[in-house]
């Protein structure tokens, strides 16, 4: 019997305009519209899958619960729009055959255009920026506030790891 683990651990980094490297990780929250969503695969209950997931980051003041959803992104959570590219980043995953998917060989990023504070990031089916549909699949508050200047690069590797009881 194997378990699925507590969720995806997120390994930002952050490369501000003047050179200053900054690298973290977080964990998150699987919202239970996740847990439903992944049950629902396991069980052939109708639930389709999903080929595309995205990375979004949020600059409201949120603290993750159970109960959140894709619609709470642009409000409630407070989805920050202030980057460069015209979608959410698009999480672009690989199997190592053993027990973890992630995107660290392809890494989510983000080139802001207005100084912003992140307060965590998240993974959702939509790749709509500050859309409020499709599957939440992931969402973390990082441990501190994070501060975007102008021109800082931001990036996301998430991952999660599949754990075989012993």
């Amino acid at each position: 019997m194997s378990v699925l683990g507590t969720g995806f651990r997120y390994d930002c980094e952050i490369i501000k305009p003047s050179g200053e490297i900054e690298q973290f990780t977080d964990f998150n929250l699987l919202p239970q519209v996740s847990i439903d969503h992944i049950v629902g695969l396991l069980r052939g209950d109708g639930t389709s899958p999903i080929s595309s997931w995205f990375v979004g980051v949020f600059s409201g003041n949120y603290v993750p619960t159970s109960g959140v959803t894709s619609a709470d992104l642009p409000v409630v959570v407070g989805e920050s729009t202030a980057y460069s590219q015209a979608t959410r980043p698009v999480w672009t995953h690989a199997y190592d055959a053993v027990s973890l998917v992630d995107n660290l060989a392809s890494k989510a990023v983000f080139t802001f255009t207005a100084a912003t504070t992140l307060y965590g990031a998240f993974l959702v089916s939509s790749s709509v920026k500050a859309g409020n549909t499709g599957v939440l699949l992931s969402i973390a508050r990082f441990n501190t506030p994070k501060t975007m200047d102008i021109g800082t690069q931001f990036s996301v590797a998430a991952g999660i790891t599949l754990v075989p009881t012993t």
